[in-house]
Order: C-alpha cells, then sequence, then structure tokens
C-alpha cells in the first residue's frame, strides 16, 4: 500500500495528474467498498465484451490497490493489482483483455480510453513493485479467441490462451513512446520504408501517432537546411503546425535523442510537439506561431523604439539563458530565428536539435553555418563558439532593431568580416538611442569575449545593467505584462499575409513516402 502522498509524487515525476474525469471518488457506493488509503489514480467508461460477443458499457476504474469493474453504480468485480498478469492489445482495433491467471479475463473495447488506462495500469503496478506492464501486442481485430471467461483452477489452460506473440514489458518512464512505436511495427504486408519511429511527443497522453494523419498545406519559410511546411491534422484542420525535416545525416543523432529525452517547454523557446523518425529522415512538429519571424516585422516597420526592442532583448535574454543552463550554445541568433506571438511575447527557433552545440569555453566548433552579420570576432578569427558569442550576437541583434540594419553589415562579406573583426562600432546621426543603451551595445560588441558583459555571470550580469532597470523580470517571464510591440493581427484569419508569405506545394512535396 502507498500513501497518498508518494502516488501524487510518482505521477508529477512522471508530468502526469489523477485523472478521475468519472468523480468516481465521490460515488458513496464506492466509498463502502474501497479501502481508506486506496486512492482513485483513473476512472474512465468502456465497453466491456462478453462471450457472446455482445458489449456492455462499463466503467474501469484504477486505484492504487485495484482494478474495478463498475456497471452503473454496482461494483461487478474487485481485482488486486497484483492478480494481473497482463494484457493482450489489438493494433488493428480497439480490443484489450485483462489477464487475471488466478481468476476470469475481462475483454474490454474503448477507441477513447484503451491507452491511457494501459498507461495508468503500469503505474499501479510499477508502485506495487511488479515487472513493468506485460503486453502481448497482436494484429487480429477480435480478441475472443485469447479471453478465458469462466473461471478455472487449471493455471496451464487460461494460459494456454495467451498469444503466441513475443511478450513485451513497459514501463511508466518510457511507456508512451514505446507503446506508440509498438503500434507503428510494420507488418509483413509494409513497405520497410514506411516504418516510423516516433522519437518525442509533448502530449504526455498522445498514444497514437501516424504521419497519414497529417496533410501538407503549403511551403511557410525556407530553412538553413530545409523547407518549412503548414501542416494541418486531418481530422482537425484548426490543429495547426510547422514541420520541418532534416536528412540524419546532417545532424548528431544521439545528441539530438539527448536533448529530447530532457526536452522541457520553456516561455521564450519554440515549442516541439512531436519528433518522428523516418528511415534517413528526422521529422520536427512545431507549434504555429501567428506573428511569423522578427526578420517579417523588421522589414515591415524599419524600426523598433527603444522601448519595443527593450522588451524583446530581455525575452531573447532569458530565452538564451534557459540553453546556456542546459550547457548548450544557441549560436545562430538573427531576426529571422525570432518568432512573434500574437501578443508580441518572443520564441527562439531553429534549433537544429541535431546541431545542437554541447560548449566548452574556448572549445573549437565545427560545421557552425553561422550568419556573417551575427558571427562573433572570436568564430571568424578561430572557430571558437561558446555561450559568449550568443551575447555578441544580441548586441548585434539590438542594433538592428534600433538602426535597421547591422552596425558591420557589407554586401561584400570578405569585407563585412574584416568590419567584424576590426570592431569598430559607430551609431549614425540622428538616430535616438540613449546613453544606457549604447553602453550595453559596446559592452556586448567586447572584440574579446572575456571581457564582453556575460563573461562573469552569463545573462544575470547583463540583466543588471541600468538599461534593463525598469523590468518585471518575473512579470515577463509568467507572460503578465502588456507589452509595448504588438504584431498587427486579424482577428479569424490564420495565415497574416504581413508576416507570413506562403508557397504552394508541388505534387512531389505533398507526400510522406
Amino acid at each position: 500500500m502507498h500513501s497518498e502522498q508518494i502516488v501524487k509524487q510518482y505521477l508529477n515525476e512522471l508530468k502526469l495528474q489523477i485523472s478521475d474525469i468519472l468523480n468516481i471518488d465521490q460515488e458513496k457506493f464506492f466509498k463502502k467498498q474501497a479501502g481508506q488509503s486506496e486512492l482513485i489514480l483513473i476512472s474512465r467508461n468502456v465497453g466491456k465484451i462478453n462471450k457472446r460477443n455482445t458489449e456492455q458499457q462499463r466503467t474501469i476504474v484504477v486505484t492504487s490497490e485495484n482494478l474495478y469493474n463498475i456497471d452503473k453504480k454496482s461494483i461487478k468485480r474487485k481485482i488486486q493489482i497484483q492478480k494481473i498478469f497482463g494484457v493482450t492489445v489489438s493494433r488493428s482495433s480497439f480490443e484489450f483483455i485483462l489477464h487475471v491467471p488466478s481468476e476470469t479475463d475481462y475483454h474490454y473495447k474503448s477507441q477513447e480510453n484503451r491507452d491511457i488506462i494501459l498507461y495508468y495500469l503500469s503505474i499501479v503496478l510499477k508502485l506495487n513493485n511488479k515487472d513493468g506492464l506485460k503486453i502481448y501486442l497482436v494484429d487480429q481485430e477480435d480478441l475472443q479467441q485469447f479471453c478465458l471467461h469462466q473461471k478455472t483452477s487449471d493455471l496451464q489452460k487460461q494460459m494456454v490462451l495467451h498469444p503466441k506473440s513475443k511478450l513485451l514489458f513497459l514501463y511508466p518512464h518510457d511507456f508512451q513512446l514505446q507503446y506508440i512505436n509498438m503500434q507503428n511495427q510494420p507488418t509483413k504486408s509494409l513497405n520497410i520504408n514506411h516504418k516510423i519511429t516516433v522519437l518525442f511527443v509533448n502530449d504526455k497522453l498522445k498514444f497514437r501517432v501516424k504521419l497519414e494523419d497529417f496533410s501538407k498545406n503549403a511551403i511557410i519559410n525556407q530553412g538553413s537546411l530545409t523547407k518549412l511546411f503548414l501542416l494541418s491534422l486531418k481530422t482537425d484542420r484548426q490543429k495547426v503546425l510547422v514541420l520541418k525535416t532534416i536528412r540524419s545525416s546532417d545532424i548528431d543523432v544521439d545528441l539530438m535523442e539527448f536533448f529530447l529525452k530532457n526536452y522541457e517547454i520553456e516561455p521564450f523557446n519554440e515549442q516541439l510537439e512531436l519528433c518522428i523518425r523516418q528511415t534517413d529522415l528526422i521529422h520536427f512538429f512545431f507549434k504555429f506561431v501567428k506573428g511569423g519571424d522578427l526578420f517579417a516585422h523588421l522589414q515591415n516597420i524599419g524600426t523598433f523604439t527603444e522601448n519595443q526592442a527593450k522588451y524583446i532583448i530581455a525575452q531573447v535574454g532569458m530565452a538564451l539563458q534557459s540553453i546556456h543552463e542546459k550547457g548548450i550554445t544557441y549560436g545562430d541568433l538573427k531576426p529571422e530565428n525570432i518568432l512573434i506571438d500574437e501578443q508580441g511575447y518572443i520564441q527562439l527557433t531553429d534549433f537544429g536539435y541535431g546541431k545542437l552545440r554541447v560548449y566548452q569555453e574556448y572549445k573549437k566548433q565545427q560545421n557552425i553555418n553561422f550568419s556573417v552579420e551575427y558571427a562573433s570576432p572570436e568564430y571568424l578569427k578561430f572557430g571558437d563558439l561558446t555561450r559568449m558569442s550568443d551575447w555578441y550576437s544580441m548586441g548585434i541583434l539590438l542594433y538592428e532593431l534600433l538602426v535597421g540594419i547591422s552596425p558591420f553589415y557589407h554586401l561584400n562579406t570578405e569585407i563585412a568580416i574584416k568590419l567584424i573583426c576590426q570592431g569598430e562600432l559607430h551609431f549614425p546621426k540622428g538616430t535616438t538611442i540613449t546613453n544606457e543603451c549604447k553602453d550595453l551595445i559596446s559592452k556586448l560588441l567586447q572584440q574579446d569575449s572575456s571581457t564582453r558583459i556575460g563573461f562573469s555571470n552569463d545573462f544575470k550580469e547583463i540583466q543588471a545593467h541600468p538599461w534593463f532597470q525598469e523590468i518585471e523580470w518575473i512579470e515577463l517571464k509568467q507572460k503578465k505584462k502588456e507589452l509595448p510591440y504588438i504584431p498587427n493581427i486579424i482577428e479569424g484569419t490564420l495565415i497574416q499575409e504581413q508576416y507570413i508569405k506562403l508557397e504552394q506545394l508541388c505534387d512531389d512535396e505533398r507526400g510522406w513516402y
């Protein structure tokens, strides 16, 4: 038995909550038979299939100690968690069987609730020190042949009904991805090129993922390695995502998978919803941001006011801080890689995810596609890319937001590199920029990275600069501040044409295979 605190703490580690959506915990008939220490984890309606293959409405309740089969307000069966041997799951339908060797099996069906019930069952088994949730995965739609409806003392008679397929073990910490990928295993009739492996799902309660679920609608932008596609979910056209696909040969897959396992949503970083590997391709699905990128806004208005730029830079700084705290150098800061949502809040994009730069101070890094205008002197001279290179790029960004052009811009790339390495900073006459702002830009653009602001204490040192004195950092991070720059978003319109330009797809770009 486990205390409520232990159960809730474990759910919190898995980033889950108790899911008693039918409020069974409040029912008197349940309280009479449940133990005082028993805690409901999940309650869901399902269809129970009897031996005559007739479906009946039932409720399954999984608690910290038992599984209940309920008919309306009557508990028909109470099974101790330890007595559950495992489950048989159909890949072709939504049927499943609970195998209980010392009693009778239970044959159920539920399109909406099967997978989440099994997930929570794996959690309770773990809490009761069982060796994972045992699963037989079969292709048959009808599972009647695998179910023992009558109690027998002959355990061998029951076990012989179990499928001849391999018995798999699933554990709560990686249940979702293992379960999804089990469902996606190619059958003998399916071409191996169609095989996909799901590497990441942001929604903890999503258990079915297929590329065919999504439609490619248009090209939304051209990235450094690939085109960006606007997608919609076939079953819900209002669910819109952005797709970026890159070849696995172009990235460090091990580093990418490490990042995905430790992925956390950050307030100012682009939100990854899904990542799928398809043979030699990696598909990234991102949340769609209506305001487009900062470059489009800069082109649209020319320059930002100093107050507008201050709040943009403050958010960029916090985004870079969260990246640096994970031991990563962002390495490609520029207006094209900064998205703006409807409220004016920014999101950094184009991490590459496979070209993540795990930084060591002054260690040379390879294969970085830095935009020359935003490249730091130490990178151009020596190939050194560290977190200080990010702060240099932020100084270039601040200058460009206020002036409309980067300080060392030149059409000739070789001359631009020479200007950056010389580092002679000038502010154009007629541009109103406060002394505090000029001082911060100058300190961010120091040639020697060891004297650049941020070297001693990263963004905390930059936050303390007088130019940021009025910023309420907690309020800004929680997105409770009404910002001085808000995109002109037309309500009810998905694509804002002044910020986002769509290109039509050719026939070859519409498919997945």
